[in-house]
């Protein structure tokens, strides 16, 4: 039996697999553009979401990078070492642990987040800022409905 040769290109309108390769790309590019930084895109991803979402349990953390706990807790580890991140445990709870950005943190999220602005108005050139904006309602809609499945 012969080899098929073409395809019916079916995954040009498969959401899932355009979400995943164009997240993918958007990471790569992102991870060469800061490690000339001298940042890798995990520790960015940490200052980031710290950043954002100010002192967090671990647990929240991971799920906010999409990273694996062991991960997280190395780099926290690290940035605390740097004196870029701080653990504080909860007045309520003492097996509660929060994890925030310390003024040292909050310097070195500056000194990065131009990069990643670039990044992202590179892969966002061409749009207007309504179609933008659109697109991150969209973004966030699939990942409530997604949420809502689990």
């Amino acid at each position: 039996m012969p080899i098929r040769g073409h395809g019916d290109k079916w995954l040009r309108t498969f959401v899932p697999y355009l979400l995943y390769r164009t997240s993918n790309q958007l990471n790569q590019r992102l991870h060469t553009r800061l490690r000339k930084s001298g940042v890798n895109l995990a520790r960015w991803r940490v200052l980031a979401v710290l950043r954002a979402y100010g002192k967090l349990k671990l647990g929240r953390i991971v799920e906010l990078t999409v990273m694996e706990q062991p991960s997280i807790s190395r780099i926290v580890t690290q940035l605390e070492r740097e004196g870029l991140a701080r653990r504080e445990v909860s007045t309520e709870d003492s097996r509660v642990v929060y994890v925030g950005l310390t003024t040292a943190g909050e310097r070195a999220f500056k000194e990065i987040y131009p990069t990643a602005r670039k990044h992202e108005e590179r892969a966002l050139s061409g749009f207007s800022k309504q179609e933008i904006n659109k697109l991150a309602e969209y973004l966030r809609r699939i990942q409530a409905n997604i949420e809502a499945d689990e």
